[in-house]
């Protein structure tokens, strides 16, 4: 059931993520996500953390960079569920795509019939 949890807040991450983005790396708990988990996302161009590297330019300036690709990336976290009923959780999450490009917060998510869905985004810091 986690695994659905994360998956609901990782798509509405992508879902919403208005900036450029070639591909979206993910951390689930604080580690690469699962190849399992991660072919959920299939055909999106979705993979590890560990396929993304910071790019740093002159000790200043930092961008999310595809490894593969070399293009601009985005990294997604989800972190520790926080369940406040059997159909209702809050899970800790935010993304880093650069130095000044970068937030955590919470998600609200709630199971509706039999998939989760993401009802709103608390922003703690940006």
């Amino acid at each position: 059931m986690s695994a659905d949890v994360y998956e609901a807040v990782v798509r509405y991450q992508i879902k919403s993520w208005d900036l450029a983005a070639n591909s979206y790396c993910v951390l689930v708990d604080g580690r690469d996500a699962t190849r399992d988990f991660l072919r959920r996302f299939d055909p999106l161009p979705v993979k590890g953390a560990s396929s993304c590297r910071k790019d740093t330019k002159q000790k200043v300036s930092m961008q999310v960079l595809d490894k593969k690709t070399g293009k601009l990336s985005v990294i997604f976290d989800v972190e520790a569920i926080r369940w406040l009923t059997e159909n209702e959780a809050e899970v800790e999450g935010g993304y880093l795509c650069g130095s000044l490009c970068m937030a955590a917060g919470n998600y609200r998510v709630i199971r509706d019939g039999t998939h989760w869905l993401v009802t709103a985004y608390s922003v703690r810091m940006r």
